[in-house]
């Protein structure tokens, strides 16, 4: 079975250390991700749980983190129990997030690899992730 990949770019006028903490701090990532609750230690290794609702059905994202590089770079891996698919390594997708210093700002680049399905896919490519980042990139810049 094939798999697919999303990468996206976003300029957000907010340092670094104010995107990864954002980034990493279960108190701010419930304040712009549609989510009810996140629960972790943040520590390479450590057990990260994304916990939302989506059109009236709860969720939750079990992620192990693998990499915590503060200001530059988050990456995990996760499944989630409304993706359909079978709580196995092979279904576990990746998001990294990196961030790059600019003249005005930060670079953004956020990859998600292992994408099962082209449904999937093209849910996370074309709505889900301009729309979580853009919920970030308001956050960090205006502080709400």
């Amino acid at each position: 079975m094939s798999s697919y990949s999303i990468r996206k770019e976003l300029h957000v006028q907010a340092s670094k250390e104010i995107i990864f903490d954002a980034l990493t701090n279960s108190k701010e990532i419930v304040k712009y991700y549609p989510l009810s609750e996140v629960v972790s230690d943040w520590k390479v290794g450590g057990e990260v749980l994304y916990k939302g609702e989506v059109d009236g059905a709860e969720f939750t994202d079990f992620g192990i983190i693998e990499k915590l590089a503060r200001p530059n770079e988050y990456r995990y891996r996760y499944w989630s129990d409304n993706h359909g698919t079978e709580r196995i390594l092979k279904n576990y997708l990746s998001i990294h997030y990196k961030l790059i210093d600019e003249e005005s700002g930060t670079k953004l680049v956020l990859e998600q690899d292992n994408l099962r399905s082209k449904e999937l896919f093209e849910l996370m490519n074309d709505i889900v992730w301009d729309s979580l980042l853009e919920g970030l990139r308001i956050h960090v810049e205006t502080g709400t």
